[in-house]
């Protein structure tokens, strides 16, 4: 599971990849999961996604055991469970940290 996150003041991001163990993502998509962290810099990355100088990502994990908890209604959403390959969770400056992998089923 590829796990991204472009809320860079969450305490779980590390270079746009969430290093949380479990994630929870409710009914309207919204991160449970995220805290936010003062100590962190918020960043929008969003410019440089498609530039000659991407921003720095953090190494796929491999995460065979971890919990991605899903309560949105979603094509990937089995049992409570996300089976996507991969979620990315919305940009900086957007209020709200959302799961924006999400697809109608």
């Amino acid at each position: 599971m590829d796990l991204r996150c472009r809320k860079t003041t969450c305490r779980y991001n590390k270079d746009l990849t969430c290093m949380a163990s479990s994630v929870d993502i409710t009914s309207k998509l919204v991160c449970h999961t995220f805290e936010e962290d003062k100590d962190k810099e918020e960043k929008d990355f969003s410019s440089l996604i498609f530039s000659s100088t991407p921003p720095k990502v953090c190494d796929y994990r491999h995460l065979d055991d971890m919990n991605l908890i899903c309560n949105a209604k979603c094509l990937f959403n089995r049992g409570g469970h996300c089976i996507s390959n991969g979620i990315t969770i919305n940009c900086a400056y957007t209020p709200t940290p959302k799961c924006i992998t999400h697809m109608k089923p």
